[in-house]
């Protein structure tokens, strides 16, 4: 595409988009610098082609702001809060476009930002994509200035770390998530601080008074990475050095004993089945009664309480991942979205304005009080109102102040694959326990290097 041809495209999505020109127009614009009407109609669907929060206002600046689904309506709600006290001070009129898909969403990624295009101007990123659209020189880095080291440390540590590579911070943390462990207050008489502590627990309350002891996310794919670095992380091990994303450092003691204490419990305290387990296998069991611990997200606590569709309603807790061998602290895995600057956005100021506004007190708040979700600014976690419509929040504070990221790679998809496979290959006692992390230690180097 011409660059001509790409600021007519750039320009007609901006307006078909705020409401500006109908369809027809925008197909007579852009057809009058050579593009074919498939050709635009299929960039527009690619880079998406609606919007769902209020019309433009005439303001001098308009952005899009690209993001995953939000079903609450509080995305669109504080874009047209924005559009009416910010925005409308500095010039400055934000669209909301969603899409339901997270793969679905990151191949729109993948087609905007490879034609340099900025018909999206801010972006939600998921956790793991920072780096990657870093080295890819998709983003524009947080500065100091912009966001000083005085108000990030207001916000959870674990998000901050997953958006930072290279030692600048590529996008600013909006909500997060978390692995957390469930456990049957009324079979378990103490939450378990370590791995052995759970085993044991699991051991007296399976099969004599339920039938497993503990299920978790054991199917090749991305949750297994989840369950597999916060099992590590306990054991104070690492996938890559925290300093240097090109080191490899997961053939180590503490990842020997952090993978065979996951081998081991197969069998034993969980079902042979947890091989095929992802997120909704495991909660099925859990809230049929048939398991005194779990791992999962905070999503399933909700449901657990809610007796029409659960047996264990208000018969049980969370707690904090456990650790083992010199680890000292579990550390959740996180999960989570961040708001980063499209490279090719020519309103990189503006965009700004509407990440820092995002990330005040008020706006998570609301993300928490309307939406349910877990927002980054530590406040919200004993804000008296958030705690009293949200009393799980309590619980999550202090997990989350120790919970982190996944490997920070620009590789990250490819790192993700080669810890899933060779690690269920483990599980399933294909390779021995040493032999799996030799190979994996072997696929992360040519991963990293591509």
């Amino acid at each position: 595409m011409f660059s001509e041809q790409r600021t007519e495209m750039e320009e007609s999505i901006r307006k078909i988009r705020n409401g500006r020109i109908n369809r027809r127009t925008f197909l007579e614009r852009v057809g009058a610098v050579g593009l074919s009407s498939a050709a635009a109609l299929s960039l527009l669907e690619a880079c998406g082609g609606s919007s769902n929060s209020t019309g433009g206002t005439g303001s001098s600046t308009s952005l899009v702001w690209l993001s995953e689904q939000d079903a609450t309506g509080t995305y669109v709600a504080l874009v047209n809060e924005f559009n009416q006290s910010i925005g409308k001070q500095k010039g400055i009129h934000v669209t909301s476009q969603q899409v339901v898909s997270t793969d679905d969403l990151l191949a729109r990624y993948n087609n905007m930002l490879r034609a340099r295009s900025a018909s999206a101007d801010v972006m939600s990123i998921d956790i793991v994509y920072p780096a990657q659209f870093a080295a890819s020189q998709w983003t524009v880095p947080i500065t100091e200035a912009q966001w000083p080291t005085s108000e990030r440390e207001k916000y959870l540590p674990g998000p901050i770390q997953g958006c930072t590579y290279q030692g600048k911070l590529w996008a600013a943390p909006l909500r997060t998530d978390l692995g957390v462990m469930y456990y049957r207050k009324d079979l378990i008489s103490q939450a378990p601080a370590t791995w052995d502590d759970l085993v044991k627990s699991a051991k007296a309350a399976s099969p004599s008074k339920i039938k497993y002891g503990y299920v978790w996310q054991g199917a090749q794919y991305e949750g297994l990475v989840c369950d597999f670095v916060e099992v590590l992380y306990g054991y104070n091990g690492s996938i890559l050095d925290p300093n240097d994303s090109t080191k490899v450092t997961v053939n180590s003691p503490e990842a020997n004993q952090a993978l065979t204490e996951m081998v081991s419990w197969i069998g034993t305290i969980s079902p042979p089945a947890v091989t095929t387990y992802k997120e909704e296998p495991a909660r099925t069991v859990w809230q049929n009664g048939d398991a005194a611990f779990m791992r999962n997200w905070p999503y399933a606590y909700a449901l657990g309480n809610d007796p029409k569709q659960s047996k264990v309603a208000d018969k049980f807790d969370i707690t904090s991942l456990p650790y083992g061998g010199s680890g000292t602290v579990g550390h959740s895995t996180i999960g989570g979205w961040n708001l980063a600057t499209n490279a090719y956005s020519k309103n990189a100021d503006a965009c700004w304005e509407f990440i820092k506004f995002m990330l005040q007190p008020e706006a998570q708040k609301k993300l928490a009080l309307n939406a349910s979700l877990t927002g980054a600014l530590q406040s919200i976690y004993s804000d008296s109102d958030v705690l009293a419509k949200q009393p799980l929040f309590s619980k999550l504070g202090p997990i989350l102040k120790n919970a982190l990221p996944r490997p920070v790679s620009p590789q990250y998809s490819d790192v993700s694959d080669v810890i899933q496979r060779n690690v269920y290959q483990a599980l399933k006692k294909q390779v021995s326990v040493s032999a799996a992390l030799s190979n994996l230690e072997k696929d992360l180097q040519a991963a990293i290097k591509k």
